[in-house]
């Protein structure tokens, strides 16, 4: 049997133990941030003309498509068998660029807007977390290191990462 003051401390402890689950959803003590009721996610839109211009062309140029005919199966990269799934097509819009921006009256085909909408998709304002700069850089998980950190095609990713419009 338990005495007294043992038999008041548990109760006491039951007690406290409700008042601390029983106060508000998330209780004494969340464990979140509640962002309120007119919280808006940024939407996010990475700049087309510097994709088709420099991001692009720098990915198909590091295989990124095909994959390294000396390292990797035919086709077996982003033409084929990811979700991130890059198309090929000619002639490419990067031909028709005058630096980081279309010439006017550049046609846009439907294949490098769907190369656009997938890297747009794995892009991040903060580049170092975004997938289109860690997986080929080997700091997430990718079958192969593509480019170095420090790289100019690193750059080239962190730099879109800075060329964008909320809407």
């Amino acid at each position: 049997m338990l005495g007294r003051s043992t038999a008041l401390a548990c109760l006491a402890l039951v007690g406290f133990a409700s008042w601390l689950g029983g106060c508000g959803p998330d209780g004494v003590l969340p464990t979140s941030v509640d962002p309120g009721a007119d919280f808006v996610q940024e939407d996010v839109t990475f700049d087309d003309e510097f994709f088709y211009c420099r991001v692009e062309p720098m990915l198909l140029q590091q295989g990124c498509g095909a994959g390294d005919p000396g390292q990797d199966p035919a086709n077996g990269c982003h033409f084929s068998v990811t979700k991130f799934r890059l198309t090929d097509y000619m002639p490419r819009v990067s031909d028709s660029c005058r630096g980081d921006k279309l010439a006017p009256g550049a046609l846009v085909p439907v294949a490098a807007q769907q190369n656009y909408a997938a890297a747009q998709a794995r892009m991040k304002r903060d580049p170092n977390l975004a997938p289109l700069l860690t997986r080929p850089t080997g700091k997430a998980t990718h079958p192969r290191q593509i480019f170095a950190e420090n790289s100019p095609e690193a750059a080239v990713i962190r730099q879109w990462a800075t060329q964008f419009a909320s809407k």
